[in-house]
């Protein structure tokens, strides 16, 4: 090729082909170039991914908090927690279970009748496979419980069985509240009414003026009764149902004859509650004590791609376990957070009676220093104090003090509430201020909290920063295929030169 040609040839039509006419490794010396300069990228990707690292740790955090509050600090600021009541009972006469305005005590229950519902039963016997419309025309029949809104009817064509008045009866028990079953061992129809009490009835009516599908079944109806019963020496007989309410506590009745009603404080359950508040507090004060003071290690960066090829996989992990360790070490937020819960942990309340009640008074103490506030119960204590002070303990939890200075004050935020109440208001600002910091994870479509934010800027300013490296790598092989282009031209000169001489 003419030496003036090849100088026509632009850079952005040449192949990269190194080293044709110089011997020079174009690639190597391209490849150490950009990794010099790419060396600001390299920092860039560090610094998003240490963001990120912080990001996701804060989110889990959140996300503990947000458990700890929602199922737990949720119901443990909830009075109706501390007031589960048991009661026994003969359950061949009554089973019964306490309201929260039941009153521990004793008391004494007679069953007179029971609450019954209404039944039909078909006294002649009729098989399965009997005609029971033979008229050659449809009948229609008329079922209802007592009322007029009960009231449906039901078509039983020429030709059609038991079977199928069966289930003409159970399509309408939705209204009706009668049902139908045919045993077919006793060749009889069952009609049974869904309700209690006097009001319960079964009426059938026909429109065959002979009655034919009536007459074959010649159907027993027994009406229901309300259920007769006397409490504590107050006989009560109008109850149409067998479940009734009296005095807090709820009674199934069951059989004829007397029993004790006996009810007491449930300290199990009330107990297995504070245990699970105890557990959850543990998990989450342990998690932010733990990022709190976790060594930074800072000679371990994050490593970049380039870095990962070079070595094997139990070696990244192990590196990237240094790298993120410290990642919330002196977080402003955790900070706060974690002193304020511990704050209101020790805090003290009075009860209603003007007794001083801390955790510790109920069995609920601190580890030790190092343990960052964990919790832990003496269960003998804590369950005499459930039987014997329960209000006491309610108090300790669940009490809320009435501002007389801010009528908006939020529940909780008094010093003077109750421990729930208070890690209620606080777990639930902490979660705020994470959000804010770290976002809301998954569920949130756009992130606009701080670390977020600088999340965006360093993925603007990486994407700059790709940008123009691709520009200079492109430079880079610009000049030196330009340098290979002069190279060639002095060989094909020196050439024919020699050419000239040697003619």
């Amino acid at each position: 090729m003419d030496p003036i040609t090849m100088q026509n040839s632009t850079t952005s039509n040449l192949l990269r082909i190194s080293g044709l006419a110089s011997g020079i490794d174009t690639d190597s010396i391209v490849k150490q170039l950009m990794t010099a300069a790419s060396q600001p990228l390299y920092q860039l990707e560090q610094q998003k991914q240490w963001l990120q690292w912080q990001q996701e740790d804060l989110q889990d955090i959140n996300t503990k908090l947000l458990t700890l509050r929602d199922n737990t600090l949720f119901s443990m600021k909830l009075q109706g927690t501390y007031l589960a009541k048991t009661v026994s009972s003969n359950t061949s006469i009554a089973t019964a279970t306490a309201g929260v305005n039941a009153v521990n005590g004793t008391y004494q229950l007679t069953v007179k009748t029971l609450a019954s519902a209404a039944t039909a039963t078909s006294q002649n016997t009729i098989n399965s496979g009997d005609v029971i419309n033979d008229t050659g025309n449809d009948i229609t029949l008329t079922i209802s419980n007592g009322d007029a809104n009960s009231s449906a009817t039901i078509t039983i064509k020429s030709g059609q069985t038991i079977n199928d008045l069966v289930t003409a009866i159970n399509s309408v028990s939705n209204t009706t509240h009668i049902n139908a079953t045919y045993d077919s061992n006793l060749g009889r129809l069952f009609l049974v009414s869904s309700t209690t009490g006097s009001n319960s009835q079964i009426n059938i009516s026909e429109s065959d003026t002979s009655n034919t599908i009536l007459t074959k079944l010649n159907l027993y109806i027994q009406n229901g009764n309300n259920a007769d019963f006397i409490f504590n020496n107050v006989e009560i007989t109008n109850s149409t149902s067998n479940n009734v309410t009296v005095a807090g506590i709820n009674v199934n009745l069951t059989g004829i004859g007397s029993t004790t009603l006996s009810v007491q404080t449930d300290t199990d359950t009330i107990y297995n509650s504070i245990k699970s508040f105890v557990d959850a507090y543990n998990d989450v004060i342990t998690t932010i004590n733990s990022k709190l003071t976790e060594q930074r290690y800072y000679d371990y960066q994050p490593l970049t791609d380039d870095q990962k090829k070079q070595m094997t996989q139990d070696d990244i992990t192990a590196w990237q376990q240094k790298a993120r360790s410290g990642d919330l070490s002196g977080n402003d937020n955790l900070t706060s957070i974690y002193y304020s819960m511990r704050n209101a942990i020790s805090g003290t309340v009075i009860a209603s009676d003007g007794t001083k009640m801390t955790l510790s008074s109920i069995g609920i103490t601190t580890g030790q220093w190092y343990e960052g506030g964990k919790l832990y119960i003496d269960d003998t204590k804590l369950k005499d104090a459930i039987q014997k002070n329960p209000q006491e303990v309610m108090d300790l939890f669940t009490k809320i003090t009435e501002s007389t200075t801010d009528v908006n004050a939020t529940p909780g935020s008094s010093q003077n509430d109750g421990i729930a109440a208070r890690l209620y208001y606080i777990v639930n600002n902490g979660i705020n201020s994470i959000t804010k910091e770290a976002g809301g994870g998954q569920y949130q479509l756009y992130d606009n909290s701080f670390l977020g934010q600088q999340i965006n800027d360093l993925n603007q300013r990486i994407s700059d920063m790709q940008d123009h490296l691709n520009t200079l790598e492109q430079q880079y092989y610009d000049q030196f295929t330009q340098l290979e282009t002069y190279m060639a031209q002095m060989n094909s000169q020196s050439q024919w030169l020699s050419q000239q001489l040697s003619g």
